[in-house]
């Protein structure tokens, strides 16, 4: 597991992060819900080792295979879908091998004959189902989520969140999500920590009771959930 020992972070005098414990598990979904500006993403950054923490410390992601999944695509312009796709595969793959697997991914996503469209040739979704293949293609032990679905509109959200559940359940890579959307949290996560506004400190530690295969948006019991989430952290007198 990676496990955040008591981590704080400030930027220009402002405090950021204040004395965060967090462990992530393997195999494991665990979603960080907060609101905007409360310091998710620079949590995030700081638990990936991108950048480094004033106190504390970080363990559980050294030698491990990292991919990430950002509000935007960022694909590369000039390159073709499944062009973008080789790009993250390893030297030690042959051409032949990185484009059936590429050709394959593809296929899985939804984007067969698509494969030599560049992005400027592809919807949003496609684009963002695009980025999706490429933080599992290379069969990741850490994937690391910031609040990939929030540009999209509700129809392409729940066709998101239903594909990153089916590829998930393939390969089962430690995921951190950062979001400020409680039923996606839901929806995906085995365990949720609730983020106070900046000095950010953890409110609440929740484990989801629902089994991943049995989460819906009409299950009761995480409409009560998401009830008593949005009512004790998200809504403020």
């Amino acid at each position: 597991m990676i496990r955040l020992s008591d981590i704080n972070k400030s930027f220009n005098g402002e405090v950021v992060l204040e004395n965060i414990n967090m462990e992530f598990e393997e195999k494991s979904v665990t979603a960080v819900l907060g609101p905007s500006g409360c310091g998710k993403t620079t949590l995030l950054k700081t638990a990936a080792g991108l950048i480094s923490a004033d106190s504390g410390s970080i363990t559980g992601v050294d030698g491990k295979r990292l991919s990430f999944i950002f509000q935007e695509p960022r694909l590369l312009p000039w390159k073709s879908a499944w062009k973008n796709l080789e790009l993250v595969l390893p030297d030690s793959m042959g051409k032949a091998e990185k484009k059936a697997l590429c050709f394959d991914m593809l296929e899985l996503v939804g984007l067969k004959g698509y494969e030599d469209h560049l992005p400027s040739e592809l919807s949003g979704g496609m684009c963002q189902r695009l980025s999706m293949a490429r933080a599992f293609i290379i069969q990741t032990d850490i994937l690391l989520m910031d609040e990939p679905f929030q540009s999209l509109d509700l129809k392409r959200q729940g066709q998101m969140i239903n594909l990153f559940r089916d590829l998930w359940i393939k390969q089962k890579p430690l995921v951190i999500l950062v979001t400020h959307n409680v039923q996606e949290a839901l929806l995906l996560s085995d365990k949720i920590y609730i983020l106070s506004d900046k000095p950010t400190v953890i409110l609440r530690e929740i484990k989801n009771p629902v089994p991943f295969e049995e989460r819906s948006i009409s299950n009761r019991q995480l409409y009560d959930l998401e009830h008593e989430i949005i009512s004790k952290y998200i809504i403020r007198d």
